[in-house]
């Protein structure tokens, strides 16, 4: 397995793994074993890219996962994000609130479903953080409240919740780790 800055020629392949993801086209039972929320295009992938980083987990050229990491600043176009960006002030990691740290948004990650349990997710994650330029203090992730399984394996590798919000009816979770 290699984990790697994404390529033009990865994009395709994140798109369709996002797609077979999404909670909206996901049964309960299917949903049960983690989904992704929001959905981007192929440009935004481009965009997000270059804003900070689109990073893969690729075996004999066949995408297995994909991990996005990007800046505050990107993500105010989003409701959501910017949703869970209000709440910087009141969640605290380490004795401090979120907003006193230079932080980036990790997240939507995507393992395909059949090549889980392999060591993809906290790879991609060791990988980020080797590539994240070293101004960043902390990685911060959004989770669905309805989604224990992302949850518990952000867990899993160091992750700590933060804080908790509701947006359009639904329940988050913050979690954050130090990179």
């Amino acid at each position: 397995m290699e984990f790697r800055r994404a390529t033009a020629n990865d994009y395709a392949a994140v798109y369709d793994l996002q797609n077979r993801n999404l909670r909206t086209r996901l049964t309960a039972s299917e949903r049960s074993d983690g989904f992704l929320s929001a959905a981007f295009r192929i440009e935004d992938y481009e965009a997000l890219n270059e804003d900070l980083c689109v990073l893969v987990c690729v075996e004999e050229k066949r995408v297995l996962g994909f991990l996005v990491a990007s800046t505050i600043k990107f993500n105010q176009k989003f409701a959501l994000s910017t949703a869970m960006v209000a709440r910087y002030p009141q969640a605290i990691y380490d004795g401090r609130a979120l907003d006193s740290y230079q932080s980036c948004v990790a997240g939507p990650v995507c393992v395909e479903r059949e090549q889980r349990g392999r060591g993809i997710f906290p790879g991609m994650y060791h990988r980020l953080f080797e590539l994240l330029p070293p101004e960043y203090d902390l990685a911060v992730v959004l989770i669905a409240k309805d989604n224990p399984r992302s949850f518990n394996a952000h867990t899993k590798i160091g992750f700590q919740q933060v804080e908790q919000f509701q947006f359009n009816a639904r329940t988050f979770d913050i979690l954050a780790i130090k990179v």
